[in-house]
């Protein structure tokens, strides 16, 4: 196995650098995401990207990330526990470019997450879109940032598979002639009774909140997922997956 440069003092300008990085990776003047764990690396292999490895042990497993690593780095044990964001790491981190989306790059079916704060949340519709593999997301300028640090924790690999676009109003939608269904806890056409066609935006509202009225209003139609009568509504990430697989499924009949 090859030698690192050993680096072993928190003093030093470009560990601090790394570390805000680290820390606020949602901030706009961070260019760099950090990705935690050898599967999550692993997850990132076919992707045409470079890493700027940091390690603290050299370890047969490394050998399969140096061909995309643009330089590795080795970290004294003090310097992984502080630069790490999980309480029990696997002593390798690599930062890695975040992706860019295009408009033009959007699929035909669109979640449009509207003021959703919950990182999980978001994380579980990125790996649902991933896995349906027709969805691209597109957020409002309140939602929780795409690179918020939980939401890279947990799906990573969606972020440089799945579309996304963040920030905009839905009017950026409608310009693009996506038809759009705002979903509703009742009174809406009932998911698995209504066919769905390209291009169409579906409108996923606040956590406690749920859709802004404005956005309902300017919706073509209402949607609603059927439940029992005394069930609370579904929480913003198994409403919008519940939505990505039954557009999946009615695609997969085709």
């Amino acid at each position: 196995m090859p030698r690192f440069p050993l680096l072993e003092s928190r003093q030093n300008p470009n560990f601090k650098m790394w570390m805000g990085f680290a820390e606020h990776p949602e901030e706009p003047d961070c260019p760099w995401l950090p990705v935690e764990g050898w599967k999550n690396l692993a997850d990132l292999a076919d992707q045409p990207i470079e890493l700027l490895l940091f390690v603290h042990t050299e370890e047969p497993r490394l050998a399969s990330l140096l061909p995309q690593a643009r330089e590795v780095v080795q970290l004294a044990p003090r310097l992984m526990d502080a630069i790490s964001q999980v309480k029990s790491h696997q002593s390798v981190l690599a930062f890695v470019q975040k992706p860019e989306w295009a408009w033009d790059r959007l699929t035909s079916w669109v979640l449009y997450l509207d003021r959703l704060q919950d990182p999980g949340n978001l994380g579980t519709l990125f790996r649902t879109a991933r896995a349906t593999g027709f969805f691209s997301l597109v957020t409002s300028p309140d939602t929780v940032s795409c690179f918020n640090s939980k939401v890279v924790r947990a799906s990573v690999a969606s972020l440089y598979s799945v579309p996304f676009i963040q920030g905009v109003g839905l009017e950026e939608l409608r310009d693009r002639g996506y038809v759009v269904w705002g979903a509703v806890p009742a009174g809406g056409r009932l998911l698995y009774q209504t066919p769905f066609e390209p291009a169409a935006a579906f409108v996923i509202g606040n956590e406690g909140a749920g859709l802004d009225p404005l956005l309902l209003k300017d919706s073509d139609s209402r949607l609603t997922i059927p439940m029992q009568d005394e069930s609370e509504s579904l929480n913003a990430g198994v409403a919008g997956s519940l939505i990505m697989y039954e557009v999946y499924r009615q695609r997969m009949l085709l």
